[in-house]
């Protein structure tokens, strides 16, 4: 049996790496990975998840950004990052001098459902993720958007 918190984990896994059009579909993705889930259950989980449909494919609200916000946030990140890290479920983001605060305002505004918050200090933003296994998630996300790695 597996958990709420874990099933939900990994339905935003599989809409991310998937182009998951309806709810059967996840279903499927999700018995593939020995997670049985109702119809019910299911629909709960994508409302709890604020899971939206974007040119008819669920992805959740962080990931659906707008161009123009996405590629503000790849400047901010390629521009001040200088490394990147985690520690479990907290991401570290190395920043030129006095550009946290920055950087962790444009995170704040990506909204993405896995970051529960971020603390920027003057060259550093500690980046809460739900759990260790998100945490790195967040922190490939993080690369994705910068050029540092």
């Amino acid at each position: 049996m597996i958990t709420k918190k874990a099933r939900q984990g990994r339905i935003l896994e599989i809409v991310r790496k998937h182009s998951v059009r309806s709810q059967e579909e996840l279903s499927s993705l999700l018995r593939a990975e020995n997670i049985p889930v109702t119809q019910s259950t299911l629909s709960r989980d994508i409302r709890e998840l604020g899971l939206i449909k974007i040119r008819g494919r669920y992805q959740s609200p962080g990931d659906a950004l707008p161009a123009a916000a996405n590629e503000h946030l790849r400047r901010a990140l390629e521009q001040y990052v200088l490394s990147t890290g985690v520690s479990g479920n907290i991401v570290v983001i190395k920043t030129s001098p006095g550009n946290a605060h920055s950087v962790g305002v444009v995170l704040d505004a990506a909204q993405w459902s896995e970051v529960m918050g971020t603390i920027a200090g003057d060259d550093t933003i500690f980046v809460l993720a739900q759990n260790g296994r998100i945490g790195k998630r967040v922190l490939e996300r993080v690369r994705e958007f910068s050029s540092r790695r």
